[in-house]
């Protein structure tokens, strides 16, 4: 009894340190085992470009990987598909990068949720400056906020745009974009905001992110882009979902409904209510906005 009692004792403790030697949960995260040894980078974000390839990268400060994937579907995307490219890893200033018909490996994105990405990844010989090879097993990424791509623009000629536009930068600027708002009710207290974003995103099926929060608190809404005046069901995820922090806790609409009272396509212009439940149990409620994007 006491030998089965030690050799159970002995399984749940190796069970336990591999737990915690090989695995950490972050939100978001980003890891991978290289050649038998743990990287994970402290910067992770995932880019969404115009044409609608999704790029992953990482970086440690003295490591840094990249991996791009065809488009933001949920699916597994192979290397010998051409559903991936342009992955690539540097450490100490030598580059590791993919070869055709020699590195094997794949993406495999499983969920898209509130414009977030998680997913899983392998690499087997990424073949480097020096010689020699390198191989990712177990990587994963996990609620990675998906930003849009900005382009970088030279010092010297961002300041001739910003010249010759000088003059009609008033008459460009959206009147909806300085004038965005939003308020509601939280379990029954006013929620004020002071921060407000409108964040377009996607190319095939795009849809628009709006942001609203203060010190403590923070509410989104996604919703299509081309979205009409009427009523739509809110939900944590798809086409239309909702989420409400408190302190960096984000808890996601079980139910709800958003109604468009209007959306000016040309003016990018566009105001609604809304009201939601979230996983929590907390009630949003009077839920107003009006936004420019």
């Amino acid at each position: 009894m006491i030998k089965k009692t030690t050799l159970v004792l002995a399984v749940i403790c190796l069970i336990f340190n591999s737990c915690t030697t090989d695995v950490e949960f972050n939100t978001p995260g980003l890891q991978a085992t290289i050649d038998g040894k743990l990287f994970r980078p402290d910067i992770r974000k995932a880019i969404i470009h115009d044409d609608g390839t999704l790029v992953i990268v990482g970086n440690t400060g003295t490591e840094s990987i990249s991996f791009t994937t065809s488009s933001t579907n949920i699916g597994t995307y192979r290397l010998e598909q051409q559903a991936i490219n342009k992955v690539s890893f540097e450490e100490d200033n030598v580059k590791f990068i993919s070869e055709d018909g020699i590195t094997n490996g794949q993406i495999v994105i499983t969920e898209i949720y509130n414009n977030q990405v998680s997913g899983n990844f392998y690499f087997e010989d990424l073949k480097g400056s020096n010689g020699k090879s390198m191989s990712f097993q177990n990587g994963w990424f996990y609620k990675l906020p998906i930003e849009n791509f900005v382009p970088e623009v030279e010092e010297e000629e961002e300041i001739i745009i910003n010249v010759e536009e000088e003059e009609e930068e008033e008459e460009e600027i959206n009147p909806c974009l300085l004038d965005a708002s939003l308020t509601a009710m939280i379990n029954g207290n006013e929620m004020i905001t002071d921060d407000h974003d409108a964040i377009p995103f996607g190319v095939n099926n795009p849809s628009i992110l709006i942001k609203a929060s203060n010190e403590d608190e923070e509410i989104t809404i996604v919703f299509p882009i081309d979205v009409t005046v009427g009523t739509h069901s809110l939900t944590g995820s798809g086409e239309y979902s909702a989420t409400y922090s408190l302190y960096n806790d984000k808890a996601s609409a079980v139910s709800g409904r958003l109604t468009i009272t209007s959306h000016d396509t040309e003016t990018k212009c566009i105001s609604g209510s809304f009201e939601f439940t979230t996983t929590s149990g907390v009630v949003v409620t009077e839920g107003l906005f009006e936004y420019g994007y």
